[in-house]
């Protein structure tokens, strides 16, 4: 056993035994918002503070709370319901780690978020929160819900369960409710799971195989080689160009459009918190970590919906995604040899670009995507258009335009002319500023061109 779990057994002791309470539904602002209902008090029992149900597994007992959330809620500018239409297949070609086949739906997945004791060895999750969209009863029993979550029936609500361990010795309850909750599934969604909830899972559920039911001994949603998607990995593609962070909560607030209450706690202070909880028995400071929790996994619904349609050019307006935004976007299509959405993308990208570095970049890839399909008439009207629309120290449009006339055209007079310019734009550009081998080369082409038109007279 390890110290910290054998700390956490002693704290445990301390805490008084709750007792049974009833189901609870939270209600929802008109921003989207989550309502609380839970007491302002810092001190308090955790049944009056964050009002739940106590459920039976196999392995044990645990807590859950649990809220539900009307599709046509909005989470910022994106509508739960959006996620139902959302296409996850259109991250697959990006992220074949994942493996989400073209059936796949976000009604089907499991969205997940743990929190934790903290880092390293002897690490263990206290909460784990799954949100799941279904057709909800919210005056139904705990029972009655098990059943409604595995039926087919249209959803009509996203619903978060928080799995809550009072104390070390509810563990293998928690692990054993929350196996429950997601086997019905057909894959899972987290952000950054790939890298820490799921392997920290994963460890737990190994640790506990002799108190947990067969079904839940390998939680096989939740295993290697499933579908999962981490949406960490598609936000930072679309949007590290711009955000200096892409956390979840730098997400919200730059791309959803969300702003948390007060009542949030950041991430590093809660494993103190639950150790404070043991300690301590008074849980005004968890209904904090369940909020923080429950807001995670609500925007990762709301995420999951906005960068599947992003990446299927959905969204690509004004309102939708900034310039450099499009010009990932733009990169993502080009791998995956969607040329026409990466067109499109860089098109966008460059109407609404508002600086000569940024107009440079999507002028390059742009150009060099239509150069290698051979499209050589729209690669010369976009490499004028640079010329004509970006003042940098970059000569590769005339470089290119040089090249064109030489090789393509034939026309040596304006394969000379596009040499010449370039050169001398070079040349009146301070030495660190120009770019290395672009003189060398414009001389190098310059001579020969000029040589070739003397041996034709």
């Amino acid at each position: 056993m390890s110290d910290a779990l054998e700390r956490l057994r002693r704290l445990a002791g301390l805490r008084p035994q709750k007792s049974r309470t009833e189901l609870a539904y939270v209600s929802v602002d008109a921003d989207g918002g989550l309502r609380s209902t839970l007491s302002s008090a810092a001190q308090g029992r955790l049944e009056e503070l964050a009002p739940g149900q106590e459920v039976e597994t196999a392995a044990g007992r645990c807590y859950v709370v649990t809220t539900a959330l009307p599709l046509d809620v909005e989470r910022g500018r994106e509508r739960l319901a959006n996620a139902l239409d959302a296409p996850p297949a259109a991250l697959a070609l990006l992220h074949p780690e994942f493996r989400l086949s073209g059936d796949l739906r976000f009604a089907d997945a499991a969205f997940l978020d743990a929190e934790t004791t903290g880092l390293g060895a002897g690490v263990y999750a206290f909460m784990v929160g799954v949100g799941t969209f279904e057709s909800w009863n919210h005056k139904a029993s705990v029972e009655d819900d098990r059943r409604e979550g595995a039926a087919s029936s249209a959803p009509t609500h996203f619903v978060v369960r928080q799995f809550f361990m009072r104390h070390p010795g509810e563990e293998a309850a928690l692990l054993a409710a929350v196996a429950e909750r997601v086997e019905p599934k057909r894959w899972v969604v987290t952000f950054n799971g790939r890298s820490f909830d799921l392997p920290l899972l994963r460890s737990r559920y190994r640790q506990h195989l002799a108190f947990l039911p067969a079904h839940a001994h390998r939680a096989s949603r939740l295993g290697e080689g499933q579908p999962h998607l981490d949406l960490l990995p598609p936000a930072r593609r679309l949007w590290r160009r711009r955000l200096q962070s892409c956390r979840l909560i730098h997400l919200e607030q730059r791309i959803l459009g969300v702003e948390r209450s007060e009542e949030d706690v950041p991430g590093a202070l809660i494993p103190a918190l639950y150790l404070e909880y043991l300690r301590s028995g008074q849980a005004g400071e968890m209904r904090r970590v369940f909020y923080h929790n429950r807001e995670d996994i609500v925007s990762m619904a709301a995420l999951a919906s906005y960068l599947a349609r992003a990446y299927t050019s959905e969204l690509m307006h004004p309102e939708a995604l900034a310039a450099e935004d499009l010009f990932s976007l733009a990169l993502c299509h080009e791998r995956q040899g969607a040329t026409s959405l990466a067109e499109r993308a860089y098109r966008l990208a460059l109407d609404m670009a508002a600086t000569d570095s940024l107009r440079s970049e999507v002028f390059a890839h742009w150009s060099a995507l239509l150069k290698r399909q051979a499209r050589w008439e729209e690669a010369a009207e976009l490499w004028q258009r640079w010329l004509a629309t970006v003042n940098g120290a970059d000569a590769t449009p005339f470089i290119e335009l040089a090249k064109y006339h030489e090789w393509r055209t034939r026309d040596l007079e304006q394969a000379e002319m596009w040499a010449g310019w370039g050169l001398h734009t070079v040349e009146a550009l301070p030495a660190h500023r120009r770019l290395p081998g672009q003189r060398a080369d414009l001389e190098r082409r310059l001579r020969r061109i000029q040589s070739k038109r003397k041996d034709a007279k």
